[in-house]
């Protein structure tokens, strides 16, 4: 089933410091942080022409199905302001299928191409899940420790903090992302569907993790 994820603002990448307050306790050395990243997991195909959806294009007309073959062909997102570096866009949603993302554009396009398509509205900023680039926070059990993350917004880590089996076992039943180095995330057309919502004082509202609501603040 198709979901259309929206807030008052999405923002498309994140190449500097994650939101405010985004710090995750560890009692293992180094002490963990937060960072953007992005990335598949082992196994997990993606397109060759992955890159930033600034320079992608979600083709969709009012009343109509778009081409999924034409969806991320290069060129302005829509008929409007092609999105840059600038900051958070207003207005603007993301489409998801199954675990990918299928489309980002304005909310109205989206909607107008996709009627029935179930509709989620969020608070507060839309973005890239995080990558986590530490220590996974401590808890009694390795699914707590693992929820930890989500919790913040955090949709893949690194493997090289994933030594114990455990842990790997448990990342890998809630479809957590696992990465050989970070590198800064971005909503990418084809990509995996690794969101997260955040509000104004950085705290996390919702986080997808492969196009699964697995957080949901209430």
């Amino acid at each position: 089933m198709r979901t259309l994820h929206t807030a008052p603002l999405l923002r498309l990448t994140l190449n500097d410091e994650p939101p405010p307050g985004r710090t995750i306790p560890s009692d293992e050395p180094p002490p963990g942080r937060v960072t953007p990243g992005d990335g598949p997991p082992p196994g997990r195909a993606v397109p060759a022409d992955d890159e930033p959806l600034s320079g992608r294009r979600a083709q969709v007309s009012a009343g109509s199905q778009p081409d999924r073959s034409t969806l991320g062909d290069g060129g302005p997102l829509s008929a409007g302001p092609a999105p840059g570096d600038g900051g958070p866009l207003s207005g603007w949603a993301v489409l998801v299928d199954g675990d990918r993302i299928e489309a980002v554009g304005p909310v109205g396009e989206l909607t107008q191409a996709y009627p029935t398509v179930r509709v989620r509205r969020w608070p507060g900023t839309l973005g890239p899940a995080l990558v986590h680039d530490g220590p996974l926070p401590p808890a009694p059990t390795p699914r707590e420790r693992v929820h930890a993350l989500l919790r913040s917004g955090v949709g893949a880590v690194l493997a090289a903090h994933l030594t114990d089996p455990a842990v790997r076992a448990a990342a890998a039943r809630n479809d957590v992302a696992v990465l050989d180095a970070a590198r800064p995330p971005a909503l990418t057309v084809g990509g995996r569907a690794d969101l997260a919502v955040f509000a104004a004082d950085g705290r996390c509202l919702a986080t997808v993790v492969a196009g699964r609501l697995v957080h949901r603040r209430a």
